[in-house]
C-alpha cells in the first residue's frame, strides 16, 4: 500500500501572516508537513501561544493552530507526496528525534524579521516553518523541482511541488472530509502581558547568542 505525506500552506489570520503575503506576493504564510491525511500527526516551526508571536519552536499542530479556534474560513493549499516504505520510516523517526529534543529547537524569527531587506539570518538548531519543511522534505530526499532562490518561502515551496497539488480550498471544508483529532496544545491559552514580554525578550537574547557564537 503506497504511503503519503502532506504538506500544507496555510493563508493564515495572524497580522504577522498578512505581512508575509504582502512581501512575499503569495497568497499563503505559513507551511507544514503531516504525516496523514487526518493531519493527527502535523508540524511546524511556529509560535507556541497565539498571543506571542516571538517565542516559538517545533509544535504539533492542530486546526486551531491555523484557524487561531476562530469560525472564518482560512484557506489552504495541500500537497500529497507519496513516499517509499522506507522516507516514511525515516521521516517519522526525524521527526522523533524534534519531538525528543524540543528545547534545543528555536523558531528563526530574526530571519523572518530581515526578510524584505534580502538579509539571510541563519541560525543554528533555528528554523522558520518554510525551511523546516523543505528541510524534512530533502532529508528523504523527495523528488521535487529545483528551487529559483536560497531562501525558502512558500512561493518556493509551492513551485517546488506544484506536480503533488491535492487540494486547493477551504481547510475547514477539508477537515471535515477526514478523521482529524482536536487535542489542547495549549495555543490558545492566554498568558500575562508581563510574563509574555519576559520570555520574549529571553527569546531573542538566545537567538542573536546562538548568531555570534
Amino acid at each position: 500500500m503506497e504511503k503519503y505525506i502532506y504538506v500544507i500552506l496555510t493563508r493564515t489570520l495572524t497580522i504577522p501572516g498578512k505581512v508575509i503575503r504582502k512581501v512575499t506576493r503569495n497568497p499563503y504564510s505559513h507551511a507544514s508537513i503531516a504525516l496523514d491525511k487526518n493531519f493527527n500527526e502535523m508540524y511546524s516551526f511556529a509560535r507556541f501561544h497565539y498571543q506571542n508571536p516571538i517565542v516559538g519552536g517545533f509544535v504539533h499542530e492542530n486546526v486551531q493552530n491555523l484557524s487561531l479556534g476562530k469560525e472564518e474560513e482560512v484557506f489552504v493549499k495541500i500537497f500529497r507526496i507519496p513516499v517509499t516504505n522506507y522516507q516514511y520510516r525515516k521521516l517519522k523517526k526525524y521527526i522523533r528525534h524534534f519531538q525528543e529534543n524540543e528545547d534545543k529547537y528555536m523558531y528563526n524569527l530574526l530571519e523572518l524579521i530581515f526578510y524584505p531587506l534580502g538579509i539571510k539570518f541563519k541560525i543554528r538548531d533555528s528554523y522558520i516553518c518554510t525551511e523546516f519543511v523543505m528541510h524534512l522534505l530533502d532529508y528523504i530526499e523527495i523528488e521535487r523541482k529545483d528551487l529559483k532562490s536560497t531562501r525558502v518561502t512558500p512561493v518556493q515551496l509551492k513551485q517546488c511541488l506544484e506536480e503533488y497539488e491535492y487540494y486547493d480550498g477551504s481547510l475547514q471544508n477539508y477537515i471535515s472530509t477526514v478523521e482529524h483529532e482536536e487535542f489542547d496544545n495549549h495555543f490558545l491559552d492566554k498568558e500575562n502581558l508581563f510574563f509574555v514580554v519576559g520570555k520574549s525578550i529571553k527569546q531573542l537574547g538566545k537567538l542573536l547568542f546562538r548568531k555570534i557564537t
